[in-house]
């Protein structure tokens, strides 16, 4: 045997080992035409953070003079993004899967070759559908009474209406998962919107199940992650100290100020609902302040002075704190929180009684407790 004809058999021995490595298992390929592009190039990149929305910039799949590219990728299942000219579409992509995409333009695409991504666009469907009929037409319809000039109480009602609503819309998507998704690769972009307490049995058998057929994905623990962050902040568990800085800049300790009863209220100037609720918290507060009730306010606004300016409209008296990052809030990060007004009830020990009850249910809970 030549020396050139050893180095071949070695070549191929080599390929032939790779070609069979289970990395191949993960393996799935994207392909298509899309015309009228504007620029030569795709951008494929992988979602990083659901919460933070960073990516990841994976390949840049060029497209050739007829909107044609093709290409295939040795990545595990996971939450992929397609970028054509400016407009991004997501992708969730299962192993062996052969995504062909194509479209007139960037604004008109059409795939197939992938379940899962056909399930997270059916998901967002029914979630722009649902969002629409239960909070988006409350909101159009306040935006009318305002203008009509009708009274303050009405309007207060339909804010209450609009966050409750918000909470059917939640279940709601909860019920398309448990009815639709099974253990899909899709349902992880879902995960953003879970709500635990009475979900919360469902979420985590639907996660182990996720686990069990795919144990070692990166996914499968973000997945694994977002249950113990829901245990963490549903009915029974213990608020641990929060510490964040008041509008003169001074360190307030949740622990220092906590009473028999203590209302951890995550909202932001700009949030209708969180304005509305003030009237109610300034009720609350001045009538069971002196019996041990407090409220701990932490705002996500990003600006400074669009705070404070809240504070001094709404009359926000109590313990008010902010680092003004917004979403980017790390207590906020910490906690899972997405939507606003989100809130915690706690006890003395900083357990958790109640989970996001605004209005009239918040009003009821306060009275009861302090009625004993």
């Amino acid at each position: 045997m030549t020396f050139k004809t050893s180095n071949l058999l070695i070549t191929f021995l080599i390929l032939l080992f790779i070609g069979c490595t289970p990395k191949n298992k993960n393996s799935f390929s994207i392909s298509g035409k899309v015309e009228n592009l504007t620029t030569q190039y795709i951008v494929f990149s992988k979602i990083e953070n659901l919460q933070k929305k960073t990516v990841k910039i994976i390949d840049t799949l060029t497209v050739n003079k007829r909107g044609e590219f093709n290409t295939a990728y040795l990545l595990e299942p996971n939450i992929y993004t397609l970028t054509f000219d400016k407009k991004t579409i997501q992708l969730a992509i299962d192993k062996d899967q052969h995504l062909t995409i194509k479209g007139t333009s960037s604004e008109n695409i059409s795939i197939v070759g992938s379940p899962d991504t056909e399930l997270l666009n059916a998901y967002e469907v029914f979630r722009k559908e649902s969002l629409n009929r239960l909070v988006s037409s409350v909101r159009k319809q306040i935006k009318e009474l305002k203008k009509s000039g009708a009274n303050q109480t009405t309007i207060a009602e339909l804010r209450e209406l609009e966050v409750e609503n918000y909470n059917k819309h939640l279940n709601e998507l909860t019920g398309f998962i448990k009815e639709n998704m099974g253990t899909s690769v899709a349902i992880y972009p879902t995960s953003i919107r879970w709500n635990g307490n009475e979900n919360l049995p469902f979420l985590e058998a639907l996660v182990d199940d996720f686990e069990e057929k795919r144990p070692t994905l990166e996914i499968t623990q973000k997945l694994k992650d977002k249950i113990e962050l829901l245990k963490k902040t549903s009915v029974g568990s213990i608020i641990s100290n929060i510490e964040m800085p008041d509008s003169t800049n001074k360190n307030i300790d949740l622990d220092s100020i906590k009473k028999t009863y203590t209302l951890i209220d995550f909202w932001a100037s700009w949030c209708p609902p969180c304005r509305t609720e003030s009237v109610l918290l300034n009720e609350l507060y001045a009538a069971y302040k002196s019996e041990g009730f407090e409220i701990y306010g932490i705002s996500l606004d990003s600006k400074k002075d669009r705070w404070l300016k809240a504070l001094d409209q709404d009359k926000r008296v109590w313990a008010e704190v902010s680092t003004t990052e917004g979403f980017d809030t790390p207590i906020a990060i910490e906690y899972g929180i997405t939507a606003l007004p989100t809130n915690f009830l706690v006890d003395s020990n900083g357990k958790i009684i109640a989970v996001n009850i605004h209005g009239k249910t918040l009003k009821e809970k306060i009275n009861r407790l302090f009625a004993n």
